[in-house]
């Protein structure tokens, strides 16, 4: 079987909003799924607030780990306290500059949003300052573009918009492809079952000896509460990476039978 070639992810969530408990950090979430289904390991998610100290260490950190890439979300707008741009400069000891390709991005989305001529204020100018060696990224659904930038060695850092929709239009258009190329042939396999009427401590036996048998296949429950009158509701997830898909499916489907076998023995109740 063809070794699978790992490729590593790491996303920075930017913003006192999600700290205060205001937003729910619906990027991260999706960032992370949309990778993994890419085949790239998210290996940390780190969330912090719009304070330039914050935003430096957690990207130093993050550079010091030597992920394939970085993903930041959040302050690359126009206001006072969108300061990422700022401190990934910082992190990567390098000088800020109005960046021409991305004030024509700027420019070019007022133009087409609004027929008066807008004014390019030190406001809009911030969104087109960027490090020496950044690299504009088009937004093609918003007005900051997105920064993309060689962080050190193999490590490529993005810096996304924290407005969800632009997240994710500028993720699909240019990120997915870059890990594509990363990952070449590694896909990811999953699949999910509900168990209904047995509690996790009896169930975690089963899956050692189904992570036994299938060491490659990742199983993970997750507790849901009771349906009903104590009865216990999990959900379990099986996944595995591999360069191969069809061994891969074989073997997460052959896994999901052997837990389905016992389980019914046990009394509970599958749902697929």
């Amino acid at each position: 079987m063809p070794k699978v070639k790992k490729c590593t992810l790491e996303i920075i969530s930017i913003g006192n909003e999600l700290l205060l408990g205001n937003t729910i950090n619906t990027n991260a979430s999706w960032i992370a799924a949309r990778a993994t289904e890419e085949g790239a390991y998210v290996t940390r998610i780190t969330t912090v607030s719009d304070r330039l100290d914050e935003i430096i260490n957690a990207v130093r950190d993050s550079i010091r780990r030597k992920p394939n890439y970085i993903i930041t979300t959040g302050g690359i707008g126009p206001t006072f306290d969108d300061m990422t741009i700022k401190a990934v400069a910082k992190a990567v000891r390098q000088k800020l500059r109005v960046d021409s390709t991305a004030l024509a991005m700027i420019k070019r989305h007022y133009s087409d949003r609004f027929p008066t001529p807008m004014k390019i204020t030190k406001a809009r100018l911030k969104m087109a300052i960027l490090p020496v060696h950044g690299i504009a990224v088009a937004n093609p659904v918003g007005t900051a573009p997105a920064v993309m930038i060689r962080a050190r060695g193999q490590t490529l850092l993005f810096c996304l918009p924290g407005v969800p929709r632009e997240a994710r239009a500028i993720f699909k258009k240019t990120i997915a492809a870059r890990i594509r190329l990363k990952t070449t042939r590694t896909r990811f396999i999953e699949r999910w079952i509900k168990v209904i009427g047995i509690l996790e401590s009896t169930l975690a036996p089963l899956i050692d000896q189904a992570m036994h048998r299938w060491p490659n296949v990742y199983i993970k429950s997750h507790p849901r509460g009771f349906e009903g009158q104590d009865i216990p509701h999990i959900d379990l997830h099986f996944s595995k990476f591999s360069s191969d898909s069809k061994p891969t499916e074989n073997d997460v489907s052959a896994s999901v039978d052997f837990m389905t076998m016992k389980l019914r023995g046990l009394n509970a109740r599958i749902r697929m």
